[in-house]
């Protein structure tokens, strides 16, 4: 026997307007706030709850740099620095995005909402935090330039400069914040004479490098090489001693012969050591190269110091003495 369980009409219409309802997006992501005076405020949507925060961090970082360059759009950053200026030039939005993505600490998400297919949230962040932030990374930023320039009294300036002449890491993060801080503290000065102290330091010490490469008669061609790939550097050399070198670059070789089924191997056992004027090594390093020929050791020899260039490329020319 069957039992046949009936519904009432009406309660299909009910449990379906039930299912299908929707949650309304909230007001306060359609209408976001804009133009406070304390806070940048943003809001965000997402698959979940933390890519609608992530979306609304992003967007915080927008709203920043849209107050950015509505301040100062096809201007210049001016700062004054112990008497000296600093001065970044903007055009529009000339400030590298790649450098713009500020990490901001002191977010609050004061809004969150769960729609039917997304997530909603709503983020801000007092801009006098944004300002004590970004004075404090550049402060730190200085502080780091004095820290590196301080340790030229101890280090060799060749490996003092190469540790310092692509300074990128810290002159990247500066215009981005600069900007930042004309926009919302336009009287805030910051000291940033140690990075530019830094990078005119690292040109001077560049500029007095003379390094004399001293060889045998039998390596002349595989020392012409480095100098070249030196001056590629933009680092000077000499075979000449002298009492303006700063530095002594000692290129010895042991040269290995032999045939092997009709063909001549050369084998160069390079060793690159470079001192400095107290003769004391600051790097040191061994290159093996090979060549071979059907006639002769002569083109086998010329096979050999071929490779020894290419090596040197491979390697890079401060790391094949040893250095970096």
């Amino acid at each position: 026997m069957k039992s046949i369980y009936k519904i009432p009409l009406y309660s299909l219409v009910i449990l379906f307007t039930i299912g299908c309802k929707s949650t309304p997006t909230p007001n306060w992501y359609l209408s976001p706030q804009n133009n406070n005076p304390e806070y940048i405020i943003a809001v965000g949507e997402g698959r979940s709850l933390d890519q609608a925060k992530k979306s609304a961090l992003s967007n915080i970082n927008s709203a920043l740099w849209t107050e950015v360059n509505s301040s100062f759009s096809m201007s210049d950053s001016h700062r004054s620095i112990n008497n000296k200026s600093h001065t970044n030039a903007y055009v529009n939005n000339a400030v590298n995005t790649k450098t713009a993505n500020i990490a901001l600490s002191g977010v609050e998400y004061t809004n969150i909402a769960e729609g039917e297919l997304s997530f909603y949230a709503q983020a801000k962040i007092k801009k006098s935090n944004i300002v004590n932030q970004i004075s404090s990374d550049l402060n730190q930023i200085n502080q780091k330039s004095i820290t590196q320039f301080e340790k030229l009294n101890h280090q060799d300036p060749i490996q003092w400069w190469l540790a310092n002449k692509d300074n990128s890491h810290f002159t990247d993060l500066i215009p981005a914040r600069l900007a930042i801080l004309n926009s919302l503290s336009p009287s805030l000065n910051i000291d940033l004479s140690a990075v530019d102290r830094l990078t005119t330091q690292c040109s001077i010490i560049k500029s007095n490098f003379l390094i004399y490469i001293k060889s045998s008669s039998k390596d002349e061609k595989m020392a012409q090489m480095l100098a070249e790939k030196l001056s590629v550097e933009g680092i000077k050399t000499t075979t000449l001693n002298g009492s303006k070198i700063t530095h002594k670059l000692i290129l010895k070789s042991d040269l290995r012969q032999s045939i092997m089924t009709d063909a001549y191997i050369t084998t160069k056992i390079t060793t690159l050591e470079l001192k400095n004027r107290n003769n004391d090594v600051i790097g040191s390093s061994e290159v093996i190269s090979t060549g071979n020929s059907l006639t002769s050791y002569k083109i086998s020899n010329e096979g050999a110091e071929r490779h020894f260039s290419s090596l040197i490329d491979e390697r890079g020319v401060w790391s094949s003495l040893g250095l970096k």
